[in-house]
């Protein structure tokens, strides 16, 4: 894939943006490896693994990350413009399955946020009949990416709201009863780092969620 654009997004988060190869297919949701030559890579290699932030239905590649200090992130962030580097797949299954009409509520933490980005501009483009509810927490406002892309859209059946924890709290019982309509039989996602994904799982359980309606995706390490 080439480079084709670095966005900064907001603090420490960026968004690379990568020529889409031709007849590469994939499905909201899902992953790709990115593989770098490093001449002297750290303990973790050479490769990382990162949702698809772009819609199938967009002619690029996007995937966001935070830059911290590996010899992979420094190295990404330093590519020059017009760059070409290595991918594979795509993999995964934590979709968006547009022929199932249920509702989807997706709670994301931090960068988790990623692939319902992805989500959301298909549900848009495709003008599917699909609600989705989309609750996202954020530790800082510096923090929130994608911001006025996700809470201006055009679409009946998209709904996002941004909470800033250090402002108005965790995501709750009543932030969840309050934004969907039809709690139990709704599809859930849930992604974000190990901590949030565990909590938010469990509250959405103690609300009768049955546990085949729920769809978890760690974002460890980023």
């Amino acid at each position: 894939m080439k480079l084709i654009d670095k966005i900064h997004l907001a603090n420490d988060t960026y968004a690379f943006i990568f020529e889409r190869p031709s007849k590469f297919t994939f499905l909201p949701g899902q992953y790709i490896k990115i593989l770098l030559n490093i001449k002297n890579p750290d303990s973790r290699g050479v490769s990382r693994y990162f949702t698809v932030a772009s819609s199938p239905t967009e002619k690029y590649l996007m995937v966001t990350t935070r830059i911290i200090q590996s010899s992979f992130k420094k190295t990404l962030h330093s590519l020059p413009i017009g760059s070409k580097v290595k991918m594979r797949g795509p993999w995964g299954s934590f979709i968006l399955d547009e022929k199932d009409k249920r509702p989807r509520v997706y709670l994301a933490g931090g960068i988790g946020i990623t692939p319902a980005r992805s989500m959301s501009i298909f549900i848009r483009d495709k003008n599917l009949d699909i609600l989705f509810t989309l609750l996202a927490s954020f530790s800082k406002k510096d923090e929130v990416i994608f911001y006025d892309e996700l809470t201006t859209f055009k679409n009946k059946n998209i709904k996002t709201i941004i909470k800033i924890t250090s402002e108005r709290g965790r995501i709750n019982e009543n932030t969840i009863k309050e934004n969907v309509g039809n709690t139990k039989n709704s599809i859930y996602y849930i992604s974000g780092p190990t901590g949030f994904v565990e909590a938010m799982e469990k509250l959405i359980k103690s609300l009768g969620v049955a546990e085949e309606n729920i769809k978890t995706e760690d974002f460890p390490g980023y």
